[in-house]
């Protein structure tokens, strides 16, 4: 008897039965899709990094250096000096006091959420926090809370019942992965100045590309060493793992506590050249950014005038609502057929009744290429409410 196939079954007739697809390329701007070339709608390559000649070469140079892989733990005999240099590079930029590699931001959420929390006590977490945040949340033996999202005064109330037990720590992403708004970051400085408590900011989607969202932070956390900021390497800066920046005290407790740290094999040598590599091009090729952030305002500008229902959108990622999940599948179906990859975003990633299409915008896309796609769009929607018979 397979105990799995109903399970399978259910979620095929839901439309969210999900699989994996093997490119036959490095997926860049473009992307090959059963024989067809396809406009990449859903990379996260933001500042079109990964296929960069220095960073590639620079990967190439580090795994020739120092190996295909670390060997071990960095407790345990597998730290490399280019390890510690990646670290410092992005202390510079994110100079809260250290940094502390990890392999993915699921690991470094994850495993410093867990570490945090039995020193800091409660935790308030915005509600629509990426899943690897509210993993960790739920794997805590202790209380947490969620706060409505990007709602200030409900975590005021939230803060107000439940002082007394440790600082307390806020956690919220800074561009938010699935609607693509952003943080109050401001509003959050100024209660974390009123309660005390300690702030962490997951701006993996931000990373490299919105640097501003993060500059009052910083600020912030250097006069009162109470802000913890991750990011990643495998978005806008096109390779492979995470950081962690924070007080000194915070990041030595995070080599001690945090497991998803502690027990893993290092990042290996190649990510971590490819990283070192892509930081210094996005600050000497700050074109990039300015350029991902013209072709994201001219897309959002374009999908509201068209009447595409966007949600709160205000940056690079900009959510097309389908509403069902089939009218998520027929709208991407024929986007496919019309030369485009944009794959539904179903629940539970999203909520009930949201399903849509995650368009991710990079720098390498033309405003001319954005009035094409409004066209298929506009094209896809209207057959997609005729089938349903709501045309």
């Amino acid at each position: 008897m397979n105990p799995f196939a109903d399970r399978l079954d259910a979620l095929r007739d839901q439309d969210r039965l999900r699989s994996i697809s093997a490119w036959p390329g490095l997926p860049g701007k473009h992307i090959e899709r059963e024989g067809r070339r396809c406009l990449n709608l859903s990379s996260n390559d933001y500042l079109g990094l990964s296929g960069h000649p220095v960073v590639k070469q620079a990967a190439a140079d580090a795994a020739l250096r120092f190996g295909a892989g670390a060997g071990g733990s960095r407790l345990l005999g597998g730290g490399l000096p280019i390890h510690r240099e990646l670290e410092e590079a992005v202390a510079v930029l994110r100079p809260l006091g250290k940094t502390l590699l990890f392999n993915t931001g699921f690991m470094a959420n994850h495993g410093a959420l867990q570490a945090l929390a039995p020193v800091l006590g409660t935790i308030f977490s915005d509600k629509l926090n990426h899943a690897s945040m509210a993993e960790a949340l739920r794997s805590l033996p202790g209380a947490f809370h969620r706060y409505r999202h990007r709602d200030l005064d409900h975590l005021r109330s939230l803060l107000d019942a439940h002082q007394g037990a440790g600082p307390g720590l806020v956690c919220t992403e800074t561009l938010f992965s699935m609607d693509g708004d952003i943080a109050p970051i401001d509003g959050l400085l100024e209660l974390q100045a009123r309660y005390g408590f300690w702030l962490y900011l997951d701006e993996a989607h931000s990373t490299g590309c919105r640097p501003e969202l993060v500059s009052p932070a910083l600020a912030a956390g250097i006069a009162s060493g109470r802000i913890l900021i991750m990011g990643t390497f495998g978005k806008a800066y096109g390779g492979f793992g995470a950081y962690l920046s924070g007080p000194v005290d915070a990041i030595d407790w995070l080599v001690n506590a945090a497991r998803s740290f502690i027990f893993s094999t290092a990042l290996p040598p190649a990510a971590a050249g490819a990283a070192l590599a892509a930081l210094r091009v996005a600050e000497a090729e700050s074109w990039r950014r300015q350029k991902l952030a013209e072709v994201a305002g001219h897309a959002r500008e374009l999908f509201a005038r068209r009447g595409f229902v966007l949600g709160p959108t205000e940056s690079h990622i900009v959510p097309v609502i389908a509403g069902s999940d089939r009218a998520a599948l027929r709208i991407s179906q024929a986007l496919f057929h019309a030369g485009y990859h944009a794959p539904p975003v179903r629940p539970p990633t999203v909520p009930e009744g949201s399903a849509r299409l995650r368009i991710n915008l990079t720098c390498e896309m033309e405003k001319s290429e954005i009035d094409a796609l409004a066209d298929e769009i506009s094209g896809a929607l209207d057959e997609s409410a005729n089938e349903a018979g709501d045309g």
